[in-house]
């Protein structure tokens, strides 16, 4: 824990100090080589580090002068070990005034999240002895320490980035403005209109440069679109989407405080503000992203609305009506609406001894199904989001693109008080307990009351699993644990890479169907690890790579496609 300061005694805070490690050597360097630096932090030719008169502070230890001389004359590369040393010091104690400000800035620009609570105490310190911008390094050390232990900062001093775009961390609210202005800290607002000005500059010179930046698939382009042209286009093109080159725009009107074109793009779109002037009802946002390999995607999108801080309001997802498809992408599947299915939908209750209640089960079965027909069954989770699967199931089915088989898929665990409970039941390692009682109910229960139902096949090349996202996981892990049981495991954008101490034997392994958009990050990541795990282990599998976000689309489009590669 960091000791508390009396915010109100000091302002005028240095705005450098939240600048990276490099920049801070540099400046350290510079100041030394204009005139050098006392131990008591004042050059020769009279200027003060910190801004403190000179003598308002006792002369500190040499060896912690010493190392502080090293750190600001030190390459990045070098200064980590320095602060080491310099945080081991038994003399650090009684470093005061503006010593004890450039120790805190040296602890937190180049130490560990160890070292951050003594920067802290060290610039509480210096802030209470009146040197200036002490307050601004305390505010950094607590957002960063907040931030590290999983809650919100609470002065707002830390910006990361998202897709390339500057992003204000969660504030948590605590500290009002006036506060932040005692202690040398802009406004939120302010610093909100700072990281919004420097994005547009980051995305104007990202729009006048051909390609992506380094390990980037998509990011944001701006070009100051008028706000007539964009109205004019979002006329034409009512869902609010277009293609030009390898641009994508997103237009919409709005009157809330911000709109996210989720759920494939999460960067929020900027309002027109010369549309905003001219009274004309709701305003106009836009946004507009370079994408990799654009004319090959499906994106599916909606306009969310967006609170004051930049969180989606009410904190709901919303829906995803409309959708992007590039020329070159695959071609759209057939799809019956759930009121003209061909085949049969029935939901159940069934009774787990294993889970200790009951668990719901959708099950599609094929047009004329028969009990005798021993047909190949496909066990799936996530059941309560099944039925866009299965309207295009259906109409392979229907048209014999797909064979005739039997998706039994149980739903997952309600959402109650105890934590994410279907990543406990679906994925190793979270909740061991859980894990186990539901492997037992989803490979014994379910599948016995399946084939006793339905009449589905025993026939381990007749059986398959399948999942998607953390599904996926469970997908996987199913398939290598019960790998006597499944010929078929079809796991698409899975979160969790194989692991290395995991005894693969690709001689006895089921059939892996893997897929995984471009745009979903570490899904597409951990997906694509298994699908070099998967060839160096000489074990059969597929993979799709497609140009889709952690969505639903590629997900359905895809499933027709493995169950016929399965028992075509």
């Amino acid at each position: 824990m960091l000791a508390g300061i009396e915010i109100g005694s000091v302002s005028g805070a240095d705005s450098s100090l939240t600048a990276q490690p490099v920049s801070y050597c540099k400046r350290m360097r510079k100041s030394r080589a204009r005139g050098g630096m006392d131990s008591d932090g004042t050059t020769s030719d009279g200027e003060r580090d910190g801004g403190a008169p000179p003598g308002e502070s006792a002369q500190p230890d040499s060896e912690v002068a010493d190392l502080l001389a090293r750190i600001e004359m030190a390459e990045p590369t070098e200064a980590p070990l320095l602060v080491q040393m310099l945080a081991r010091s038994p003399n650090l104690q009684q470093a005061d005034g503006p010593v004890a400000l450039r120790a805190a800035r040296a602890l937190s620009v180049h130490g560990g999240p160890q070292t951050l609570s003594i920067a802290g105490e060290l610039a509480a310190r210096a802030h209470r002895s009146g040197q200036a911008g002490a307050g601004v390094v305390f505010a950094e050390c607590a957002d960063k320490m907040s931030l590290l232990s999983g809650r919100p900062q609470q002065f707002g001093t830390v910006v990361t980035q998202h897709l390339g775009d500057l992003v204000l961390a969660p504030v948590d609210g605590s500290v009002d403005d006036e506060s932040r202005n005692r202690i040398g800290l802009p406004t939120l607002a302010q610093r909100r209109a700072e990281i919004d000005r420097r994005n547009r500059e980051l995305s104007r010179e990202r729009a006048d440069t051909p390609g992506l930046p380094p390990g980037q698939r998509l990011c944001r382009v701006w070009r100051d679109p008028s706000a007539q042209f964009l109205a004019s286009r979002l006329e034409a093109d009512p869902a609010g989407c277009w293609a030009d080159g390898d641009e994508l725009t997103f237009v919409c009107r709005s009157d809330a405080a911000g709109v996210l074109p989720g759920p494939v793009i999460e960067l929020p779109m900027w309002r027109i503000d010369e549309n905003r002037s001219n009274g004309d009802g709701d305003d106009l946002w836009a946004l507009s992203v370079r994408i990799e390999r654009l004319s090959e995607a499906v994106i599916g999108y909606g306009f969310w609305p967006l609170d004051d801080a930049g969180s989606l309001l009410g904190g709901q997802r919303g829906p995803v009506p409309h959708r992007f498809r590039g020329p070159d992408a695959p071609a759209e599947l057939p799809s019956h609406p759930d009121d003209d299915l061909r085949g049969t939908t029935q939901v159940h209750a069934i009774d787990s001894t294993a889970l200790r209640t009951k668990r719901t089960v959708t099950v599609y079965l094929p047009p004329d199904h028969s009990v005798a027909e021993r047909l190949p069954v496909l066990y799936a989770t996530d059941g309560g989001m099944i039925g866009p699967y299965i309207r295009r199931l259906d109409a392979g089915v229907t048209n014999e693109t797909v064979p005739r088989f039997v998706l039994v898929a149980a739903h997952s665990a309600p959402m109650g008080g105890y934590g994410n409970e279907r990543a406990m039941e679906y994925l190793p390692g979270f909740d061991n307990d859980r894990f186990d009682r539901h492997q037992r109910f989803f490979v014994e229960e379910l599948s016995a009351w399946a084939e006793q139902t339905f009449g589905v096949s025993d026939d381990r090349s007749q059986r398959g699993v399948f999942g998607a996202s953390d599904g996926g996981g469970h997908a996987l892990a199913v398939g290598h644990m019960h790998r006597d049981k499944y010929g078929h495991a079809m796991a698409y954008s899975t979160g969790m890479p194989p692991n290395e101490q995991m005894n693969w034997n690709a001689a006895e392994a089921p059939f892996v169907h893997l897929c995984a958009g471009t745009l979903e990050g570490g899904f597409h990541q951990a997906t694509e690890a298994w699908a070099a795990w998967l060839h160096f282990a000489k074990s059969p599998h597929d993979w799709t790579e497609r140009v889709c976000g952690h969505d639903l689309i590629q997900w359905i489009e895809e499933l027709p496609r493995a169950v016929a590669r399965a028992w075509g």
